[in-house]
């Protein structure tokens, strides 16, 4: 996954601490940062940033905390990518801009923009996320990308709202709260997120459209993409890390490729340079799963099977029995010291 500013983390670290009594600095030390050494000028890969806030989103109980965590995202923390938007010509254009220049916000999906015949719609498909925070980033990301929206509207004396917003999940008791937020109608339970926007606004001129200023940030955007995309070096260590985060079901290599930002043809030609093809990546990586859930004698083989994505318990003793040479009853015996 390509780097990205680090303030978007420091944005949810610092409500966290401040309105959620959680303290951050353990989990961010496990990860090789410093609490208190948190530069606001530096980056970190998406993939790091995913496994801090898998560790840490889950201790909040507050159906609100995606809300929240999107209306922190400030306008000047997305720098040059938002004065290239203040001067685009048209809305359409700037959302245009937004699109191209995707890998220097903080979205965990990818972003289309699918003109229509009366509106077009802004999209976002989330990438494959654990399950646990999936919810959380969703609403972050919808509200944060509304958030920078908004603030160019205030900026620019604008008022632009969208006619109608999906989401991809159950309708939640605080809806009212996102449909007083986007200001229309939201659609739940849908294949992914979305915002139709009326063409007629879209189509409306921008106040501080400035061809030259337009030039000069585009070239500084795309300085900042070039200069953030990091080496695929140790590929498949990053790749376990992020499988790892999943259980029941786990990520395609293509959907995995997707959420790092490669082509999948050159995804699974590093990772065979690296002799680490994805399969047995993933397969390491249930096989650990496997032996620390086998590790908990109250979870049972049919468990720990579906755990690891398996429809049926033969198939996992079978790719248990492939990976270790003995079935997971044997290995639960010998770890607990159980003579047969």
């Amino acid at each position: 996954m390509s780097a990205r500013s680090i303030l978007a983390l420091i944005y949810t670290i610092e409500l966290l601490e401040t309105e959620k009594g959680i303290d951050c600095g353990p989990v961010l030390a496990r990860h090789g940062l410093d609490r208190d050494k948190l530069d606001p000028n530096s980056e970190i890969g998406r993939d790091r940033e995913l496994l801090i806030l898998t560790e840490l989103l889950p201790r909040v109980d507050d159906p609100m905390l995606g809300f929240e965590m999107g209306s922190r995202f400030g306008f000047a923390g997305y720098g040059q990518l938002a004065m290239l938007l203040m001067t685009s010509k048209t809305a359409f254009q700037g959302f245009q801009f937004g699109v191209k220049y995707q890998a220097l916000t903080y979205l965990y999906g990818e972003i289309a923009l699918v003109p229509g015949e009366q509106t077009t719609a802004l999209e976002l498909y989330p990438m494959q996320l654990p399950p646990e925070v999936s919810r959380t980033l969703i609403d972050r990301d919808m509200v944060g990308t509304f958030k920078l929206v908004n603030d160019i509207q205030t900026q620019l004396n604008l008022d632009l709202k969208p006619v109608e917003v999906w989401m991809p999940y159950p309708r939640p008791a605080n809806a009212v709260v996102f449909e007083d937020y986007f200001g229309c109608p939201i659609r739940y339970d849908q294949p992914h997120c979305k915002a139709a926007i009326r063409n007629e606004d879209m189509a409306i001129r921008l106040p501080g459209y400035n061809k030259m200023a337009q030039d000069m940030y585009r070239e500084q955007c795309d300085a900042m993409l070039a200069r953030r995309e990091q080496p695929t070096d140790h590929l498949a260590d990053r790749v376990a890390a992020y499988l790892s985060l999943f259980v029941r079901t786990f990520p395609t290599a293509e959907q995995v490729a997707q959420a790092f930002g490669i082509p999948e043809r050159s995804f699974r030609r590093q990772l065979g340079k690296e002799n680490r093809p994805f399969q047995g990546i993933l397969d390491t990586v249930r096989e650990e799963k496997a032996k620390r859930y086998l590790g908990d004698s109250e979870r049972s083989v049919a468990d720990i099977a579906e755990l690891l994505g398996y429809s049926e318990s033969a198939a996992f003793v079978r790719a248990f029995e492939r990976w270790t040479g003995v079935t997971p009853a044997r290995h639960r015996r010998d770890r607990n010291g159980i003579n047969s």
